[in-house]
């Protein structure tokens, strides 16, 4: 049995002392990991790009608007007819993918329609990137496709997560004893989520940063702009998972 006095020493225990104290001496033995993890979440909070004048706004509103215009006419006509020109091809094979004279025919239409669709790909990525090209990386509108590329792989690495823990949520269940109360196997599905999640959120990670990539070449960004840029991005990213992932096992570590 502990002594009124132990009780008493450790209520007087001053934890608050202990995790400052903690963080003093991380930042003093890493002083340029702490500070770029820092720089990296005041990016990722703050940084919202420079704004461009109201002519190269409108200028790159209306290219845009035309891009959009191509993708929803040509592109989508021309993505229409090549899955009919796949289905036609598709219906024309024999046995065991024997292709006669006709379903060669049905073969050549279903290439040239896959080469159109490439060809108006081609354009409406052309009419993007004269209109990207007119503002840059740096400008609001880049920072923006790169929040939303960014938000968007987040979102895919925790649908791969949940898609992942119901699939072993299956397999836990199947092979559990009996005996197994519901509470450990709530607790395992719990860390088993944790740990999809991890590899989720990193795969996206991965995933984001060749977005980000193209959208710097997209912008037509000059070689060492854009290495600047990617850099900061990454630094950004990196510090934002981080920080996320840290506080989820944090939470789960402290109860």
């Amino acid at each position: 049995m502990p002594s009124n006095t132990d009780v008493k020493k450790i209520e007087d225990f001053d934890f608050g002392a202990l995790v400052i104290g903690t963080a003093k001496n991380v930042v003093k033995k890493r002083p340029i990991t702490v500070s770029t993890w820092i720089l990296g979440l005041l990016l990722a909070a703050f940084a919202n790009g420079f704004q461009v004048d109201d002519t190269t706004r409108e200028s790159y509103s209306m290219t845009l608007s035309h891009a959009k215009e191509v993708d929803r006419t040509e592109l989508n006509k021309a993505l229409i007819a090549l899955q009919k020109a796949e289905d036609r091809y598709y219906n024309a094979k024999g046995w065991f993918w024997a292709c006669d004279k006709k379903c060669q025919m049905a073969k050549d239409k279903a290439d040239m329609a896959r080469a159109e669709v490439n060809r108006v790909q081609k354009k409406r990525d052309e009419i993007m990137t004269t209109a990207r090209k007119e503002v840059g990386i740096w400008s609001v509108f880049g920072v923006r496709d790169v929040r939303d590329s960014f938000w968007s792989s987040w979102k895919s690495g925790k649908d791969v997560a949940t898609r992942w823990t119901m699939m072993d949520s299956m397999f836990m269940m199947i092979g559990s004893s009996r005996e197994e109360s519901m509470i450990s196997m709530i607790l395992k599905i719990v860390m088993q989520y944790i740990m999809n999640l991890t590899v989720g959120l990193i795969g996206a990670f991965f995933y984001f940063i060749y977005n980000v990539y193209y959208l710097i070449v997209s912008y037509g960004e000059p070689t060492l702009s854009g290495l600047a840029f990617f850099l900061l991005v990454m630094v950004a990213g990196m510090s934002t998972v981080g920080t996320y992932l840290f506080a989820i096992y944090g939470t789960v570590a402290g109860g």
